[in-house]
């Protein structure tokens, strides 16, 4: 058989407090006070009102990070294309203008 532990408030003799309750085929066997290392028999106690579960700290594992994308050539490309455009249209705005007026 297997003890199983659950939290519950209980009354003692020091009044209502929390303990942690070991269970032996569902019939309780001893109990601990919270914050006490003393062991009580279940019998001497009033089992009140069950807590609840303690949280369970939970793991997950996360990826590596993965390395940075070297940049694309296609955006340098595109960056050379727009400054060529830009310096064509300096060049050109001129005699452009003369011929558009």
């Amino acid at each position: 058989m297997s003890d199983r532990v659950e939290y519950w408030w209980v009354d003692c003799d020091a009044g209502i407090q929390p303990a942690e309750v070991t269970f032996r085929s569902e019939i309780p066997i001893h109990i601990r006070l919270i914050g006490s290392r003393d062991i009580i028999a279940a019998a001497s106690v009033e089992l009140m009102e069950r807590l609840p579960a303690a949280p369970r700290l939970t793991i997950q594992r996360t990826p590596p990070p993965s390395a940075p994308e070297p940049p694309r050539q296609s955006v340098s490309l595109l960056w050379l294309v727009g400054i060529i455009l830009l310096i064509l249209v300096y060049w050109f705005s001129g005699p452009l203008f003369d011929v558009l007026k």
